[in-house]
């Protein structure tokens, strides 16, 4: 398979000057862009940025410790995850499992749910319908101490421990964490679960291409091999030190020449329902690293670009009104399936209107790819920047390629912005004011910062009258 950016939809010719992209702009910014390479090359170097490493993995050990687990008789697995622990794997499980939401697993592949927000009902209504007795969990946290993660593990693991014993209950959980925590790694090196590691030079959104991802995916009977395969692809074109051949460098270049011309707004909009929840994905990855207060030298910059997503043609009925007509400041970035695999028609029975007869025949597929190239076309002539990345089909090594492919972009447009663009501080106050109003040992004092405006007053009633 082979994945294509198509990058018609920002010439000047097509969407004017005002928001066209140049070979004068690509130009202008290869300089900064052949430093920002060689700076991601260096911290690599370093042993920093081990997200570059994950394509190189050998699949073999997972796949042969995942066939072992399916045939001892598991036909679920839950993953307990949130963010980076979570997102890019069910992406991947929702793109590319025959029908990720019915049916029952099977030694070939685990029926697979994802368990991530803590709304009591969600949470419940997953736990009450699994047969613990046929169900793995797997728990993945790099801490080892996230909130909602650990609260959700542990009401699992008392359960299960209810229903089957404890001896029996250590089979049915699975840990990925970091190498050493006082969290799940020592509740799992305690209780004797399977476990694995995230690499510690690898963020949880950059993760999806280790264990964090490719567990769950190996035990849903997911292409592994093929994802790693495609993600290798991307990872050589990112490799290639010469502006001309490397199209990451060309992609960043488009995306930061936009960005500096007042488009700060991304938009991933879908033509295929499987491709939805990459975007899911895509978000927390741009938003959480590059949106920042400072930079690398402490001056408050606020830089950022904000993610969307968007479903056609769904959203042409909801969101393009906005695209079309609103602030110019939003790049569209579409992705488009050539072929979905399966042929579905529009009947030929007798009796369509005359304004409808045309209909008639047409595959849903040919319906679905008009309504992209209209809406595509559309916001060109209203001079709104498009992009466009082409799959041959929904398949695991373009998937792979595409993954790796936006994970570098990221880190591209992290130098351009002279950020760190693997940390998230802005995340961390919230966290302690949560674990303060908990009622965590050592953390009182948050507790009192987030209870100081608790009775201002503020909150007033919808519907009383006055």
């Amino acid at each position: 398979m082979t994945l294509r950016y198509d990058a018609t939809g920002l010439k000047p010719s097509v969407v004017g000057d005002a928001r066209g992209v140049s070979d004068l702009d690509r130009s202008r910014l290869r300089p900064r862009l052949l430093k920002a390479h060689q700076a991601i090359r260096t911290a690599h170097e370093r042993g920093e940025l081990g997200f570059i490493d994950c394509p190189q993995k050998d699949p073999e050990s997972i796949l042969s410790w995942a066939a072992k687990k399916r045939a001892e008789g598991f036909r679920e697995q839950v993953v307990i995850g949130i963010g980076g622990s979570s997102l890019g794997s069910r992406a991947l499980y929702e793109a590319l499992a025959e029908d990720p939401h019915a049916g029952e697993g099977s030694a070939d592949g685990l029926r697979t749910h994802f368990t991530e927000n803590i709304d009591p009902v969600g949470v419940a209504r997953l736990f009450d319908r699994l047969d613990l007795s046929k169900t793995l969990f797997i728990v993945v946290t790099k801490s080892g101490s996230t909130v909602e993660t650990m609260s959700k593990f542990w009401l699992a693991f008392d359960r299960v421990c209810s229903e089957l014993g404890e001896d029996k209950a250590r089979a049915h959980f699975v840990a990925i964490t970091g190498p050493k925590n006082d969290g799940l790694r020592a509740l799992a090196d305690h209780y004797g679960f399977d476990s694995f590691e995230v690499p510690t030079n690898v963020g949880g959104r950059f993760s999806v291409l280790t264990p964090v991802g490719l567990v769950p995916l190996a035990l849903a009977g997911i292409d592994i091999r093929g994802l790693l395969a495609g993600a290798k692809r991307a990872r050589e074109c990112a490799a290639l030190p010469d502006f001309e051949h490397n199209t990451l460098l060309q992609i960043t270049a488009d995306i930061f020449t936009l960005y500096e011309r007042g488009v700060d707004q991304i938009v991933m909009m879908s033509y295929s329902d499987q491709l939805l929840p990459i975007a899911d994905w895509f978000r927390q990855l741009w938003a959480e690293s590059l949106g920042k207060a400072k930079d690398r030298g402490g001056n408050s910059v606020h830089v950022g670009m904000t993610p969307i997503k968007a479903l056609g043609v769904i959203d042409q009925h909801s969101q393009v009104q906005l695209y079309m007509e609103g602030p110019n400041d939003k790049l569209m970035v579409f992705l488009e399936v050539a072929s979905f695999g399966r042929e579905l028609k529009v009947p030929t029975r007798p009796g369509l209107p005359a304004s409808l007869a045309h209909l008639a025949g047409l595959d849903f597929g040919d319906i679905l790819d008009a309504e992209l190239q209209g809406t595509r076309r559309a916001l060109q002539e209203a001079g709104r920047p498009t992009s466009t990345w082409r799959f041959d089909g929904v398949q695991a090594d373009d998937l792979g390629s595409f993954i790796f492919a936006w994970e570098f972009i990221t880190a591209l447009m992290g130098e351009l912005f002279d950020i760190d663009a693997f940390d998230q501080p802005g995340v961390e106050l919230g966290k302690k004011l949560a674990h303060g109003l908990l009622g965590r040992e050592g953390f009182e004092q948050w507790a009192k910062l987030a209870q100081s405006n608790a009775d201002a007053g503020a909150a007033r009633s919808i519907d009383d009258e006055e």
